[in-house]
């Protein structure tokens, strides 16, 4: 095979315009793109403007048969993530597939299969497991260490359409998608969802899809890596879930297999201009606490701070690192197909953070037909 992979790209959103179209332009001695798949007409017409190289396609199977890319990138919503990937595994394409990698657990065991199955590298979009500072937190923590107290980890987000790190001029925008692919893509949602968690309600299904899988899923995946680097068992027990504000918060608590208690948490805070995401890591004898920038402030540092004592005396350190982990992990699944890497984030590992959050939410659910038998009981 040759060292310049063509590749495919499915889905020309945001994602895709702010970070991973620009870095396969910088990696050009790496990828050639060769095809960009959106259903809106001015969307994919307006990015193969920009990127000369690429084809333009309505539909994903037309560019796999015209294009036979070697690889693919999927950027597509999330309801669309296990058809994508699917799709290309099937014509003979590696896959990179933003996270999550689907929303149904049984779509996840199926990508597994067949990535087994066609010998193809599949491998999840997970950023964080190529930050500098959560590089760093590894590096500083003994494998097999198992006095780890307690985890907690809290993000916030603000209202991204006035959010100051992402360009509106310079995304291409299109309203001409037809109301009947929305709809189905909608439909489809809804029955994966269903299959993942059971009935829900209207208003929660995009609750599980994006507040659970598409923002929580990066701080159970953050946590996953530390855990199973230190030898605990992942993910141990789920305690429950909380969500409110029609799903524009949520929190989780689990158990791990140590007793030690994790806490996650995100929120949508739409009045704020910042993001901020933290991760402390509390040990007998040590913090570590990690502190990312927006997803989209590549360029920005990432903060490992260390909290010590030598002696009677305390003991703070801080790691400040700038790298592009988006740029890393590009590369990295370049290494994978081409030098055979292990792969850093495989599919098993995030269909196992496709479980946790299902059961995570599920706990809510039983939770609410809890109170609402006891007070109709107590009626």
């Amino acid at each position: 095979m040759s060292e310049v992979l063509r590749i495919g790209v499915v889905g020309g959103g945001l994602i895709a315009q702010a970070i991973h179209l620009p870095r396969i332009a910088r990696l050009s001695d790496r990828f050639e793109l060769v095809g960009i798949v959106d259903p809106s007409r001015t969307v994919r017409e307006g990015l193969c403007a920009r990127y000369p190289s690429a084809r333009p396609y309505a539909e994903t199977q037309r560019m796999l048969d015209a294009e036979a890319p070697d690889c693919v990138l999927v950027c597509s919503p999330n309801a669309a993530h296990a058809e994508s990937a699917l799709a290309a595994l099937d014509a003979g394409a590696h896959v990179l597939v933003e996270k999550p990698l689907c929303i149904d657990p049984a779509d996840a065991r199926l990508i597994c299969r067949r990535r087994e199955e066609t010998g193809l590298v599949v491998q999840v979009g997970y950023m964080k497991r190529f930050d500098a500072a959560y590089e760093s937190l590894l590096e500083s923590l003994p494998v097999g260490r198992t006095d780890l107290r307690m985890i907690d980890v809290v993000t916030y987000d603000p209202y991204l359409p006035r959010a100051p790190f992402v360009s509106p001029d310079r995304l291409v925008a299109g309203a001409d998608v037809p109301s009947r692919l929305i709809d189905d893509l909608r439909a489809s949602e809804r029955d994966q969802v269903e299959a993942a968690v059971g009935t829900v309600p209207a208003g929660s299904v995009r609750t599980f899809s994006e507040t659970y899988l598409a923002c929580l899923v990066h701080d159970i995946n953050l946590v996953h890596g530390v855990v199973d680097h230190l030898g605990l068992e992942f993910p141990g027990t789920v305690i429950g879930s909380n969500h409110w504000a029609g799903g524009k918060a949520a929190d989780a608590f689990v158990r791990l297999s140590n007793g030690a208690s994790w806490h996650c948490a995100w929120l949508l805070l739409e009045g704020l201009e910042e993001f901020r995401e933290s991760a402390s890591f509390y040990f007998d004898d040590v913090v570590h606490e990690l502190q990312f920038s927006a997803p989209y402030l590549v360029e920005h540092a990432t903060v490992h701070r260390i909290v010590s004592a030598d002696g009677a005396r305390h003991r703070s350190e801080s790691r400040q690192r700038v790298a592009d982990s988006y740029l890393a992990q590009l590369e990295h699944f370049h290494a994978c197909i081409v030098d055979g890497a292990a792969c850093r984030n495989p599919p098993e590992a995030a269909a196992l953070d496709v479980e946790v959050l299902r059961d995570l939410f599920r706990a809510h659910a039983n939770a609410d037909q809890v109170l609402s038998l006891g007070a109709a009981q107590s009626g």
